[in-house]
């Protein structure tokens, strides 16, 4: 058998061992002071650069990381910087993918929110893996921006982010949720979160 095709198989397997371990390990969506809590930074900015590395795991075995870089717009919570490079499991190299499932793709020129934690340590560097990313979109009827959720959805209040990304539960109007003239604006989302940063030192001090 050709080494061509052993290397796929090999990120098979790996995908194999890794799947069930994230798998069981379910998303419960956070409420939005939750997000903005358990963030160890809040940025938003722009996607400059998306690059899929072979890596080797610590016991030996081959895998593959994206490694997302934005230019800064914002910096909401945590240090000033000017940009920032996320660290991904997953991605693509020619024929070799590993795929997470949950894990939210990027692509160079999108515009983000990103509820950053953990980056470089734990496999998804977001809050709660898609829930910690919403995207910054253009109504195009209207031509104003809006701020979707990873899945496209625009986000017409914060209470929202603890819905859940596949579906409406039960009661939920999808109407309330898909119109962009509805959603939040990036600056009315960016004043929110700020509100909420500017809560959590109070709120620890009750605690």
């Amino acid at each position: 058998m050709s080494s061509r095709i052993l290397r796929p198989l090999r990120f098979v397997f790996l995908l194999a061992a890794l799947v069930p371990a994230l798998s069981a390990t379910s998303v419960v969506p956070p409420s939005f002071p939750e997000l903005v809590a358990e963030a160890d930074a809040i940025y938003s900015g722009r996607v400059t650069a998306v690059e899929a590395r072979r890596l080797t795991a610590p016991d030996g075995s081959p895998l593959i990381k994206t490694f997302v870089t934005f230019a800064v717009e914002r910096v909401l919570k945590g240090a000033a910087r000017e940009s920032v490079t996320l660290e991904l499991l997953g991605g693509q190299i020619g024929d070799d993918r590993l795929r997470i499932q949950g894990m939210p793709v990027f692509a160079v020129g999108d515009r983000d929110f990103v509820f950053v934690q953990r980056n470089g340590i734990q496999y998804c560097p977001l809050v709660a893996l898609g829930h910690g990313r919403y995207r910054v979109l253009r109504d195009q009827a209207s031509g104003r921006d809006y701020v979707a959720r990873d899945n496209r959805r625009p986000l017409a209040a914060t209470s929202d982010v603890e819905l859940p990304l596949h579906g409406l539960p039960a009661g939920v109007a999808p109407a309330r949720a898909a119109a962009p003239a509805a959603a939040l604006s990036p600056d009315a989302f960016a004043a929110e979160i700020a509100t909420e940063v500017a809560r959590i030192p109070a709120v620890r001090e009750r605690l």
